[in-house]
């Protein structure tokens, strides 16, 4: 179904359900990071992505289910991202041997945090690509083209440049960072921030909206689609520890950005503006880690 086509008709009621299965099924994947011990957190993961790949090879030949099988294989390439990325917040520990410091979740020198980052977008990236492959479905089921560069994409850039100059001066108006960013340091970490702030945003985007969007197109339309994918999204930031309060970051920052991005990925037909518009807001985000480890 494409963005333009209206979704068949469903009952009111069994619509609002699925929209809660949704959200439901979008968030079990992501509560592992409130799980302290590290086997169980893994195991957790596991067990997730086990259960949707068994739905959706199970609805895949069910007549009555045929109709939900991409949507759940879509949840199951989430949970498989959740499963390597909880191998991958060891890598900068055990193979970069530069742990993660207070203050900075990825790294404790800028070069680790820079490929912790790489890795971690990789870990996201790889399986969203090779599963969707291995689905059968087409790459412009989850936007992976670079869409309609016009008007909106201006605006990602001129919203991307004035983050990053504000951020310059002001990072800690954001996300309080160890020491104030001088003209000097922002400099040298620039480059960076820069590959960082664009590969989470390509990340993110992807792995919330592109996996998302078009499948819940298929039973709810433009505005609940949104929605729902934001929803997701911002329960993905509670507990973030660069917040004074999560909940607070969730409603003020990450449920607005999560509408907007979705807005403009269905807007503009592809993933490169709203990932260069999420990289924008991701700059104070990442300019604090940095200042711990500069």
């Amino acid at each position: 179904m494409t963005e333009d086509e209206q979704p068949p008709e469903m009952a009111a009621g069994r619509k609002s359900l699925l929209a809660l299965i949704c959200i439901l099924a979008g968030a079990a994947p992501l509560l592992y990071g409130f799980l302290s011990n590290d086997i169980v957190r893994f195991t957790y993961t596991v067990v997730v992505a086990a259960a949707y790949l068994t739905f959706t090879l199970v609805a895949r030949r069910t007549p009555s289910l045929q109709g939900f099988w991409q949507l759940s294989s879509a949840f199951f390439v989430l949970a498989v991202v959740g499963v390597l990325n909880n191998l991958s917040h060891y890598f900068g520990t055990y193979v970069l041997n530069s742990p993660p410091v207070t203050g900075n979740p990825l790294a404790s020198t800028v070069t680790a945090s820079v490929i912790v980052q790489l890795v971690e977008t990789a870990a996201a990236l790889i399986p969203i690509f090779v599963l969707t492959k291995a689905f059968g479905l087409p790459f412009g089921s989850i936007y992976a083209r670079t869409g309609r560069l016009r008007g909106w994409f201006v605006v990602a850039l001129v919203v991307f440049g004035l983050l990053l100059i504000f951020s310059a001066t002001h990072a800690s108006f954001f996300i309080a960072s160890k020491s104030p960013v001088t003209g000097s340091s922002f400099l040298a970490v620039l480059p960076a921030l820069l590959i960082m702030v664009v590969s989470n945003g390509f990340q993110e985007e992807f792995l919330f909206r592109g996996l998302f969007l078009q499948k819940y197109n298929a039973f709810f339309g433009g505005r609940v689609s949104i929605l729902l994918t934001a929803i997701v999204f911002g329960i993905a930031h509670l507990g973030v520890s660069y917040a004074a309060s999560s909940i607070i970051f969730v409603l003020v920052f990450a449920f607005p950005l999560g509408i907007a991005t979705a807005f403009l990925m269905r807007r503009t037909d592809g993933v490169v503006t709203p990932a260069i518009f999420h990289a924008g807001f991701d700059v104070p985000i990442y300019l604090a880690f940095l200042s711990y480890v500069i």
